[in-house]
């Protein structure tokens, strides 16, 4: 039995925002190669082995070959909203934690995906963040007794929950820069 059978996970690509400062929703940004943001970082996630790989994002939006599409029309809502509409999908699976990456974070490498999986399924830690140069970015593991609080946290979206289990987080060290390259201008790209 392979180790992702024994430790099945889904990946959840948060692709629904306006884009305002972009000026565009980045869900549809492309990258200097021609490939969409949304295309990479469905790719990085179905290659780390998330099954199912869902994404949130805007109405009438394609999404490539085995991404399950989730609707959230309301562009302007915090990001935990369509972390919770993907979590939502996952209730009736046996999922024991979830991938979380941004679309705006299309720099970040297949091997940190890789990195944080393997934490994950190494250490069962609820929540495994990616640390480069002493400061934490993404992808970001969930792990399933986080979600409660995910689906429920007030104010603060999954940061604060990130928070509130403090050393409970497993931090992985990873030499890639594209953890904290978050494309939110089109300068950004640039970068």
């Amino acid at each position: 039995m392979s180790a992702i059978k024994k430790h099945p996970f889904a990946a959840i690509i948060l692709a629904a925002g306006a884009g305002t400062r972009f000026g565009a929703p980045k869900v549809n940004a492309t990258l200097p190669d021609g490939r969409r943001f949304l295309d990479v970082v469905a790719e990085l996630c179905q290659t780390c082995g998330g099954d199912p790989v869902v994404a949130v994002v805007p109405p009438e939006t394609a999404v490539p070959a085995g991404v399950r599409a989730v609707v959230n029309a309301r562009a302007s809502d915090e990001q935990v909203t369509s972390l919770r509409l993907g979590l939502a999908q996952l209730a009736n699976t046996d999922v024991q934690g979830v991938l979380v990456w941004p679309v705006d974070h299309p720099f970040a490498q297949l091997t940190t995906g890789l990195a944080v999986v393997d934490a994950a399924r190494l250490t069962n830690a609820p929540i495994v963040v990616p640390v480069h140069d002493g400061a934490r970015g993404h992808p970001v593991w969930f792990g399933r007794e986080t979600w409660r609080e995910l689906m429920t946290v007030p104010s603060g979206g999954a940061r604060a929950v990130v928070h509130a289990y403090g050393s409970r987080v497993q931090e992985v060290r990873v030499t890639d820069a594209g953890i904290h390259r978050d494309i939110d201008t089109r300068a950004d790209l640039d970068g």
